[in-house]
């Protein structure tokens, strides 16, 4: 994982074996060729990058130490286990063998559903009724993306850290935003209901 995090998609066999003090010979033992032994690191970084998040405050209870938590762990993760091979991945679809593609495939879903999941719990924590906007959950697909923090690291020099204050920043102003929003609307809509009702 550490070469590959460093190296990409380039990480060859020798180097992996250097690092984990075996020949070569030994890892095509148990892999039949660089792809599959990439594709399997790879599943092995997904599993570590989507282990439970703990010790966040219940977002019912604290929704900024919740949100600072979640985006410190996320970007905090995102450069510790995947490092450079981030980029790889954007630009992996038919450019790599099947199996990593596969796996790239699941991994993207599996992200999909994870956002979907923190944007609802955010939004109703934050007040929010029914479905939360698709401009929040694209925000939140936004501020939680590994990409993000590598372009603030490499373009602006920021920390983990200070790519995930800034991350949450924006997404409790959203929030906000999106909140206020709906509340405006909200009683329009149940006024014109209760005009409807009385004309009845």
């Amino acid at each position: 994982m550490r070469v590959v995090a460093r190296r990409g998609f380039e990480a060859t066999v020798g180097e992996i074996a250097a690092l984990s003090e075996v020949s070569p010979r030994t890892i095509f033992r148990h892999y039949k060729s660089q792809s599959a032994l990439i594709a399997f690191t790879l599943q092995d970084m997904f599993e570590a990058g989507n282990r439970p998040i703990d010790g966040l405050p219940r977002p019912s209870d604290d929704l900024d130490g919740w949100l600072e938590g979640l985006t410190l762990a996320l970007h905090t993760r995102g450069v510790e286990i995947f490092g450079v091979v981030i980029w790889d991945l954007l630009h992996a679809p038919g450019a790599v063998p099947a199996a990593i593609s596969e796996i790239i495939g699941a991994q993207v879903e599996f992200r999909r559903e994870a956002i979907r999941h923190f944007t609802t719990i955010a939004w109703q924590a934050a007040g929010g009724k029914g479905q939360a906007p698709d401009s929040l959950a694209s925000a939140f697909t936004v501020q939680l993306s590994p990409f993000t923090t590598q372009t603030l690291m490499v373009e602006r020099d920021q920390t983990p850290a200070q790519v995930a204050a800034l991350s949450a920043d924006v997404l409790k102003m959203l929030l906000q935003r999106a909140v206020e929003a709906q509340s405006r609307v909200q009683p329009d809509i149940e006024g014109d209901a209760g005009a409807g009702e009385r004309e009845n």
